[in-house]
């Protein structure tokens, strides 16, 4: 039986054709499990067509007309030669010498190799256990990790990951001087490489952060903050005003500087991370605004007032300075602008703050006032994620008109609300 095997081998071989076909025959098995179906041959040139049609008994023409092969029409064919105790399956195991396994069973032999692998890593990487849980669990946003640890250098990046879980400052050091000390290298963990990658994916799950995705640039910094790697700590800033700052308990002099002089200045993520408490010169209302023009022009008009200009998104200084707002005891008015961009960023300090913070001229006659004329219509399908109950009235009559308002049309009713303190 072998030597009939080694003889059809080496005869199919001899013929160029049979390569051609063979190779077609394989996909069908891996596609199946089995050998069935028929494969495409109408573009085979006339010579091959000559060889099958010979070998299988029938015309050349006949063939070019059905444009297929079928494979049991080849199996019934090898049956009538001299390798006819030769089955097509294998035929082409051994001209292949290989076993066929169809797509289905490779992919469960591999998923088995793979959790195989895994439980061996979980077992030394002790350090990454809560991780190794999660990316076993196999959920849609680990589906890129697991093609990562199909590579065959996946171990090295383990190693490096490890180290870093295990070295996680006490206190603030910035992202390039710890990726320095876990691996000698200050851009192992630069986040747009696979290690940083992994490695926020790692800080996620050890914060239990795994039911959010990271949206945006802030949420990344903040979420290494937690662990107190910074990644940039100066051109990261809030602009304030009529606001005192204390550290360790005593107001810093710069802030105190600040508020005797009424002086507006911009506060980089370094300054902010030293206070340990943050509140208004007077009372306990702090106004919030993104914009960098209404925030100067409402101090033209009322010079006292406590506010907070976070120049567009949130980034992580405003955000921590809000924070420490918010743990005094203040209560946070923000007003934005009449967009879906505008109504997500009010969204996210509502639910951030809840009970202390409050839409400030954000409604459905505010916007009005403002004579919404901007199309946005393009982006209204943004609003479908804006589901506070405070914004979705705002938030459908938006989708409605398709008209976005903005901050600059309410000044004077900012300056009123100012001037009574409300």
């Amino acid at each position: 039986m072998q030597t009939d095997i080694a003889e059809a081998v080496k005869y199919f071989k001899s013929i160029p054709v049979y390569d051609k076909v063979f190779r077609e025959f394989r996909r069908k098995f891996e596609s199946y499990g089995r050998l069935s179906g028929a494969v495409k041959i109408d573009a085979y040139p006339d010579d091959e067509l000559q060889e099958l049609a010979l070998f299988i008994g029938t015309t050349t023409d006949a063939l070019q007309t059905k444009k297929t092969l079928k494979l049991v029409q080849f199996e019934d064919a090898l049956l009538e030669t001299k390798y006819g105790d030769v089955t097509l399956l294998e035929l082409l195991e051994a001209y292949f010498n290989e076993s066929f396994i169809s797509r289905k069973e490779r992919t469960k032999q591999l998923l088995v190799e793979e959790n195989e692998r895994i439980g061996e890593w979980h077992l030394v990487y002790t350090e990454l256990d809560d991780w190794f849980e999660v990316v076993q669990a196999r959920t849609m946003d680990v589906q890129r990790i697991l093609r990562l640890m199909r590579e065959p250098n996946f171990e090295g990046k383990l190693i490096q990951l490890r180290l870093a879980i295990s070295l996680l400052p006490t206190d603030y050091e910035r992202l390039p001087f710890f990726s320095q000390r876990v691996t000698g290298n200050p851009h192992s963990f630069d986040l747009h490489t696979v290690e940083g990658k992994l490695l926020l994916h790692i800080l996620r799950v050890k914060s239990g952060e795994m039911a959010s995705t990271l949206s945006s640039t802030e949420e990344v910094n903040e979420l290494l903050l937690k662990h107190f790697i910074l990644r940039d700590d100066l051109s990261n800033d809030v602009s304030v005003a009529n606001l005192i700052g204390n550290v360790n308990g005593i107001i810093h002099p710069m802030w105190k500087v600040a508020c005797d002089t009424k002086s507006a200045w911009n506060v980089p993520l370094r300054e902010v991370l030293k206070l340990d408490k943050a509140r208004p010169v007077e009372g306990e209302r702090v106004y919030i605004v993104e914009n960098s023009g209404v925030f100067s022009t409402l101090l033209d008009a009322h010079d006292s007032a406590p506010l907070v200009c976070t120049h567009g998104q949130f980034k992580l200084a405003a955000l921590k300075l809000m924070d420490l707002l918010v743990q005094a005891g203040c209560e946070l008015y923000y007003a934005g602008d009449f967009d879906p961009e505008g109504l997500a960023m009010a969204q996210r300090l509502l639910d951030r703050y809840k009970g202390q913070c409050h839409l400030w001229k954000m409604d459905i006659a505010s916007y009005e006032a403002s004579r919404p004329m901007m199309d946005v219509s393009e982006r209204t399908n943004k609003l479908e994620a804006i589901n506070h109950p405070l914004l979705r009235q705002l938030a459908d009559r938006l989708k409605q008109t398709g008209k976005a308002g903005y901050q600059e049309a309410l000044l004077e009713q900012y300056v009123e609300d100012l001037e009574k303190g409300s």
